[in-house]
């Protein structure tokens, strides 16, 4: 090795042109405020109702604007056609039953849409701009026809100066592009055609749904262009220690004229500061360089370790004799670098140490999956879903290469939540090198400009799961991340630099243990499928299967899982039977509650020892990422979170060992040990040189203490060893064997939780626990007390309210309490709630 990181290894490769901040900058001062100008460029809107979908006809027939089409459905742009249909009654829910089929027969077909509107004055050459058809179109505006274009995540843009009128016509016709079906069966399908277009491709079957998305589903509008146009500028953290930013604009055309820039608190109380400048364009390709300093600069950090501070900057260009562009962009201040690992520069590994504004850290991260299947996205699906990653101490959503470039208000939220996120082209398992490259690389540099803004965004990555991850496709996209940003590292690929993907226990069905000795600098991907709870199952299967169980029939119960349960991989198993597999181990499964209880217990048995031991292997391990929190279609999948927004019972697991500050015992088997070492993890200093103890009981099966041990330390650093818990050779032989660990931090409780360790030596003895009983009492102001009225720990304490489920909210679950001991939980509803744990019943309280 020579010293050098394969981040440095493969820019050089690369050799891109310098970044957009990579020049001379005019350094300016603070001059005296004034009004900004408004923008002058005129949007005018093209979405929301008005607009006509009708299937086949010829071209004559749909392309005349005289033209009455008889049978058309009414619709609302943005939409895909299959949401288009459903909201009109045409075909039933698509996430129902086997409904999907339905949905399904209607990606195939040629689609046409229809647009009239008025155009009120002259638009200064005015363009046609579209933000994402899917996938394949033609368009026409007033019987002209305009061009074509393919890929969903941009354009196109056609010049219609000279087509407007008072009176408009827009008709687009939206082609079977691209397709290759292949059915499993009669009613499951996968489609293969992804691999040929630059679409969302997790809705293509190969997991969750087959549903191809068709239609409008982005914003359309008429928009004006100037002479000397300006590309949304760039905003750079220079250095995050002095508060100098340099804002970089780049402009095509020639000219002069001035630009102003305003710089403001966003979501706090300040003052505004005001910058200017005159500027000469000579060439029909400048970039103009502005940088300055914020005055008593806050810096933006990630969840758990500061405040997100948020800036709002204007800039306003203003060339001589031309319209005036204004752009406001909300940023934080924020420096993000990759230092290597302990042991120094690699060529064969990627810089994994995140640090942000000069502080490293251990990146607590997830799998973000597009959360519907018919791309409806409503700020409020993306509020539940990113507040819920919030609460769950997630740091950093991995918006993985089986989905989209995700949403403006996705990425608001995140810069508001401090949720980091690695952003993935949509590219899996080396589809760049069949996807058209013209569309990807349009995907790329439209997203990148759009994206880099944002203080959440850390890192761009090629696409997912490639083997080889190479070729003109995979270079272009690099060369665009440093070109057209540069602040932010590129990965070619998830897993590959020293990062790791597994599912050996599910797919290949492997023993449990071998999840829970996963290690690797940097984990991208693992995990286990489970079952949503009971009332989301319900809002998926026919009343008439909600008390049925069997496994192999063709019900919507089971068709509603990974592949189907009609892909039989490796050898000849289905999906229930890898499943099963995990669920049984739980205990004998006999109805669908035994099925959720299990599949959930196994994903959180399966994922939480293994982000707490990759967490106390820091600075060695510098990441982890659980697969996954989200998902696109209600099904039994690898989400916490189920479709519908539900926690799942790992959910709160996993929210236990992302916790800032908690102390855990290194589980390395589901069978007990005769050793654990304990360790104290402190990410934010919460802790730091006070005294601390750990308290750690160990319980058998009927709930009697059998060892008690307390361990003291003085945390110094994110992670400290506190000594081992060992058992004797009679103790570890129980099954179950319960360990509850807590933390006090100068005598006061800040921390616990417990494990199962021996459930498989008697499957169901989590079930057939010494029972005992639960109460809550409300507290006023959102805050209910739980508590244990009978004689014997409660173990598993779930707080749920099942009439609000897709709302409700818990900051805590998954919990133990002592006999007489009691909890205070804040939660959003007080009412309707059920208690249970593993030795209580579900019950309303």
């Amino acid at each position: 090795m020579n010293g050098q990181s394969l981040d440095q290894k493969e820019k050089a490769l690369w050799a891109p042109a310098p970044a957009p901040f990579e020049g001379p900058a005019v350094t300016l001062e603070p001059c005296p405020g004034g009004t900004l100008p408004a923008d002058g460029v005129r949007v005018l809107s093209l979405d929301g109702a008005g607009w006509e979908m009708i299937d086949g006809g010829t071209v004559a027939e749909r392309t005349d604007p005289a033209a009455v089409w008889d049978g058309a459905l009414p619709a609302r742009i943005p939409n895909t056609v299959h949401t288009i249909l459903y909201e009109n009654g045409v075909i039933p829910d698509p996430l129902f039953g086997k409904n999907d089929k339905l949905a399904r027969e209607n990606s195939y077909k040629t689609w046409w849409f229809r647009r009239e509107f008025e155009v009120d004055g002259d638009f200064a050459a005015p363009r046609l701009c579209f933000d994402g058809v899917c996938y394949n179109a033609v368009f026409w505006l007033n019987g002209h026809f305009l061009g074509g274009h393919i890929g969903m995540f941009g354009g196109p843009e056609f010049p219609v100066g000279g087509l407007l009128k008072k009176h408009n016509v827009l008709i687009v016709k939206v082609e079977n592009a691209p397709a290759d079906p292949r059915p499993y069966s009669a009613y499951a399908d996968h489609d293969e055609g992804w691999k040929y277009g630059v679409v969302v491709n997790c809705v293509y079957g190969w997991h969750y749904a087959c549903i191809p998305s068709r239609g409008i589903w982005a914003p359309v509008s008429i928009r004006e262009t100037p002479r000397l146009a300006a590309e949304r500028p760039l905003i750079v953290t220079s250095d995050y220690r002095t508060g100098r930013l340099t804002v970089c604009i780049r402009l095509a055309g020639r000219g002069q004229g001035r630009v102003r820039i305003q710089v403001k608190p966003h979501n706090f109380a300040g003052e505004s500061q005001h910058f200017a400048a005159l500027f000469t364009a000579r060439d029909d390709a400048t970039v103009l360089r502005y940088t300055f300093t914020v005055n008593d600069a806050r810096l933006w950090w990630p969840n758990g370790y500061g405040g997100q501070p948020l800036y709002e900057v204007v800039t306003a260009v203003e060339p001589q004799g031309d319209l005036t562009q204004v752009f406001r962009e909300v940023t934080g201040i924020r420096q993000v670098d990759m230092q290597p690992l302990p042991q120094g520069p690699r060529e064969d590994l990627y810089n994994w140490t995140l640090t942000v504004n000069g502080r490293p850290l251990f990146v607590k991260g997830t799998n973000w999956c597009t959360t519907d299947a018919l791309l409806r996205f409503p700020d409020g699906r993306y509020d539940r879903f990113l507040s819920l990653a919030k609460a769950q101490n997630l740091q950093f959503l991995r918006a993985w290469g089986g989905g989209m470039p995700e949403s403006d208000y996705f990425y608001q939220k995140c810069d508001e939540l401090g949720l980091m996120v690695s952003q993935e082209w949509p590219t899996c398992w080396d589809s760049q090198k069949l996807q058209p490259m013209e569309a990807l690389v349009e995907t790329a540099r439209i997203h990148t400009v759009r994206l880099r803004n944002h203080p959440s965004l850390v890192q761009w990555a090629g696409g997912n799961e490639s083997a080889q991850a190479d070729g003109p496709a995979m270079e272009a996209l690099a060369r665009i991340a440093f070109e057209l940003d540069g602040t932010r590292p590129f990965h070619r690929t998830s897993p590959y630099g020293g990062s790791l993907h597994s599912y050996s226990t599910f797919w290949e069905m492997e023993e449990m243990d071998a999840a829970l000795n996963l290690r690797a600098p940097f984990i991208g991907e693992f995990g286990m499928a489970s079952c949503p709870n009971r009332e989301s199952v319900y809002r998926y299967i026919p009343e008439e299967e909600r008390h049925l169980w069997d496994p192999e029939a063709k019900t919507a119960f089971n068709y509603h899982t990974p592949r189907f349960n009609e892909f039989r991989w490796p050898e000849n198993y289905n999906d229930m039977d890898h499943l099963l597999r995990r669920a049984e181990e739980f205990g004998e499964i006999r109805s669908i509650d035994d099925f959720i209880f299990g599949t959930q217990m196994a994903q959180s048995t399966a994922i939480r020892h293994t982000l707490e031991a990759a967490r106390a292997d820091w600075p060695q391990a510098a990441g982890i990422c659980y697969y996954k929190l989200t998902d696109v279609y209600p099904a039994c999948s690898w989400s916490t979170l189920d479709y519908y927004g539900v926690q799942k019972t790992s959910y709160y697991v996993l929210q236990q060992a992302y916790a800032p500050l908690h102390a855990m015992l290194v589980i390395r088997s589901i069978h007990a040990a005769a050793a654990y070492p304990v360790v104290l993890l402190d990410d934010n200093g919460a802790a730091a040189g006070k005294p601390c103890e750990i308290v750690v009981r160990v319980f058998d099966g009927a709930l009697r203490l059998l060892h008690q041990e307390v361990h003291a330390a003085v945390p110094s650093g994110a992670v400290t060893a506190a000594g081992e818990v060992r058992l004797s050779a009679g103790q570890a032989a129980q099954a179950p064997l319960f360990l509850h660990v807590r933390l006090r931090v100068e005598g006061v409780e800040q921390d616990d939780t417990f494990y199962w360790q021996n459930y498989r030596e008697k499957p169901g003895c989590l079930k057939t626990l010494p029972p005992t009983s639960l109460e809550a009492k409300p507290c006023g102001g959102g805050r209910v007390e739980i508590i244990n009225t009978g004689a014997v720990p409660a173990a598993g304490v779930l707080v749920e309210c099942p009439a609000h489920d897709t709302s409700f909210t818990c900051d805590s679950g998954m919990f133990w309490l002592d006999a007489g001991e009691s909890r205070i939980v804040s939660v959003s509803h007080t009412g309707g709630l059920r208690l249970s744990a593993f030795n209580v019943p579900p019950a309303g309280c």
